[in-house]
């Protein structure tokens, strides 16, 4: 499973929490089906995953489902389907998200039908990428380098914000998950620091800057609620979801930009 970083934006500084090596904290029940959808703009950059377990802690993938319909219909009315293209993935080629529009799922598999609705905030902006060396500091041993990757960007004063943020080593995806809010940043320039991740001099960096509604931030935040509950206390609560019936997962339109750039050598 990937790690959880729950990230506070301030102006000109990204402080995280603890990381963790973590699963999922869903209560342990029969068998449940599990949706994973994702919508973005960019033609055809979208995926649905489609699974069924019957104990999040068993070892081994979840059994996939390969017979499911994934149904989107747009603000104007208009459906779309992802089409499965094999081992319980499901896309659709020639779909794009519109910024500022809201969207519906309904999703028909494993004898349930499940629905959500999420809305695609407007598209966010990176402004520019750099990075810093740290030598000596930050518990690295003297004559070590870390190179710290930090993003720049300019929040938009126009709606509330919740981002996601991704950063991709030589084309390898981090491990963990970058969340925050523009609470101490609406409408300002800031900085945010990937210190979870390291990059040498020469890598390829790219990094994606995506915005959430806030029904999907507020599943991060639940599953960050469960991990750091006392292991003495009661079995967690499922994380909050915007899905609709008998399911666990999330349904997410969002919007997104990415940069890349080498570090220098």
């Amino acid at each position: 499973m990937n790690r959880i970083f729950i990230l506070f934006f301030a102006t000109g500084l990204l402080v995280s929490a603890c990381q963790k090596v973590i699963e999922i904290p869903l209560n342990t029940a029969d068998q449940t089906l599990v949706v994973d959808i994702i919508l973005k703009d960019g033609l055809g950059n979208n995926y649905g995953i489609l699974s069924k377990t019957g104990s999040v802690y068993q070892q081994g993938d979840f059994e996939r489902i390969i017979d499911g319909t994934i149904k989107i219909t747009k603000e104007d009315g208009t459906i779309v389907y992802l089409e499965h293209q094999g081992d319980g993935y499901y896309r659709a080629m020639d779909f794009e998200v519109e910024p500022g529009k809201w969207y519906d799922l309904e999703v028909q598999a494993f004898d349930r039908t499940i629905t959500a609705s999420s809305y695609a905030p407007i598209k966010p902006k990176i402004d520019s990428l750099s990075c810093f060396t740290v030598t000596g500091s930050f518990g690295i041993p003297e004559g070590d380098t870390l190179n710290i990757i930090s993003f720049h960007a300019v929040d938009n004063p126009d709606e509330k914000n919740y981002y996601w943020a991704k950063i991709f080593i030589n084309g390898t995806e981090n491990s963990g998950y970058y969340w925050g809010n523009d609470d101490f940043i609406n409408g300002q320039y800031f900085e945010a620091q990937f210190f979870g991740d390291l990059a040498e001099k020469g890598d390829t960096v790219l990094v994606e800057l995506i915005s959430v509604d806030k029904a999907n931030y507020d599943y991060i935040v639940g599953l960050s609620n469960n991990l750091n509950s006392n292991n003495f206390s009661a079995a967690p609560a499922n994380p909050p979801t915007n899905l609709i019936g008998d399911a666990v997962g999330y349904f997410g339109a969002f919007t997104s930009d990415t940069m890349s750039f080498i570090v220098p050598l």
